[in-house]
């Protein structure tokens, strides 16, 4: 959402692409500057959801390790190799196609088959919901199996439970979707949660409760990886205005971990879906196409 905010409500999108023909090379460097703009804002937003998910028990520290160590070496590899080479055009295409793709995914998710395959993850968020839900209403959870359990951690096993709910997976699984997802990320000039998150859902068979904050310290550490890298290559950055928007961006993060678990797993969703397939198509067809639609 970063993306979009610099590109189509503040229109640096438009500002870069205007010098396409007329100065190539400023506006690949332009380009630049919108990624790392993005990643600063993702960045921020990550570090301090990575604390409040760590806080609230909703972050598993081994699976963020593993996709941590694998997002570092993507992302320092996509964006020591793509920056100064993709104009805005370009770029707002490929964005466009990674977003309707993932919003295309998810909805496949969403169908009767994709959901037989999810038992795991329905059955945990079902456990952590009906546990807000008797928390509410003031019963007594003393003995209960409640909460996030880390049980072994191994280089090739690691196993844990979410509210009674058994879940297990290789690290390296993790460690190549990590490195492949953040490579993504960082040439797109995103966080890549919107990657990470169906990845750890699908996969790994995690809840939103868990997949979202468990991505979000994976992100952090793409994004570190990123901007530095990026910087170092020469990118310039409008350091007042993106200190304007870090404070925006502190206060939703505050705020989002504590509102979602008031939200179903399936309506974020489908939030989530219908926000991807919009923007896919409109960046997808602004991008290759030259066709812009309302909002985008």
């Amino acid at each position: 959402m970063a993306g979009v905010g610099h590109m189509s409500v503040f229109g640096f999108g438009a500002y870069a692409g205007a010098f396409k023909k007329s100065a190539p090379e400023l506006g690949k460097i332009i380009t630049d500057s919108i990624k790392a703009s993005n990643q600063f804002l993702v960045g921020t937003s990550a570090a301090i959801s990575s604390f409040n998910y760590l806080k609230m028990g909703r972050l598993v520290l081994p699976l963020a390790i593993s996709l941590g160590i694998g997002s570092l070496i993507g992302a320092y590899l996509a964006a020591a190799l793509s920056a100064g080479k993709l104009d805005f055009k370009s770029y707002q295409g490929y964005f466009g196609l990674f977003v309707l793709f993932l919003g295309c995914y998810l909805f496949y998710q969403t169908t009767e088959g994709a959901k037989s395959k999810q038992k795991t993850a329905k059955a945990a968020a079902k456990a952590f919901e009906d546990s807000v839900k008797k928390q509410k209403c003031g019963e007594d959870m003393t003995g209960c199996d409640i909460g996030l359990k880390i049980q072994k951690f191994t280089v090739s096993t690691c196993e844990f439970t979410f509210y009674g709910v058994p879940f297990k997976f290789n690290p390296l699984i993790p460690f190549i979707g990590g490195m492949v997802i953040s490579a993504i990320a960082a040439f797109l000039g995103v966080g890549g949660g919107f990657l990470l998150v169906p990845f750890l859902t699908s996969v790994t068979q995690l809840p939103m409760y868990l997949a979202a904050g468990t991505s979000a310290l994976a992100v952090l550490v793409s994004m570190v990886t990123s901007i530095i890298t990026l910087i170092s290559k020469g990118t310039p950055i409008e350091w007042g205005f993106i200190g304007i928007e870090l404070v925006g961006i502190a206060v939703g993060s505050f705020v989002g971990p504590m509102t979602s678990k008031y939200l179903s797993d399936s309506l974020m969703k489908r939030i989530f879906i219908i926000l991807s397939l919009y923007i896919g198509v409109g960046y997808t067809l602004a991008g290759f196409v030259g066709f812009k639609i309302p909002g985008v």
